[in-house]
């Protein structure tokens, strides 16, 4: 996906069982998947898009899909998101295994979305 400022770059889909959807995906439309830990699960489409399967409850709470938009500087992003009437649900936070940095708000219509940086 884009790593352009303000696009998509990575959707994660709420799981119930990794394996499940996994299997569906990889079946029905030729995706790949790759282990990343316990409750999270990469996959990548024919088009090499690509996010993530989760079955981690907090601090997602619904389960629905979480769009995650490319930024520079998370930091600065979560307190622009705060000023323009949205809230932090997670802060920065490492992904592990060299893959950058995410973070988690509200939209003040309670969507849930994340942020993804490189560094």
């Amino acid at each position: 996906m884009s790593s352009q400022e303000g696009s998509v770059c990575h959707i994660e889909l709420y799981a119930r069982t990794l394996e499940e959807s996994a299997q569906f995906y990889v079946e029905l439309f030729g995706w790949s998947t790759t282990p990343h830990d316990l409750g999270y699960l990469f996959w990548k489409d024919t088009a090499g898009n690509s996010g993530g399967f989760t079955t981690a409850g907090a601090p997602v709470t619904n389960p629905a899909a979480t769009i995650y938009l490319h930024v520079a500087d998370i930091p600065k992003m979560l307190k622009q998101i705060e000023q323009a009437g949205g809230t932090t649900i997670r802060e920065k936070t490492d992904i592990g295994g060299g893959n950058g940095y995410y973070a988690l708000f509200r939209d003040p219509a309670g969507n849930n979305i994340g942020l993804q940086c490189g560094e």
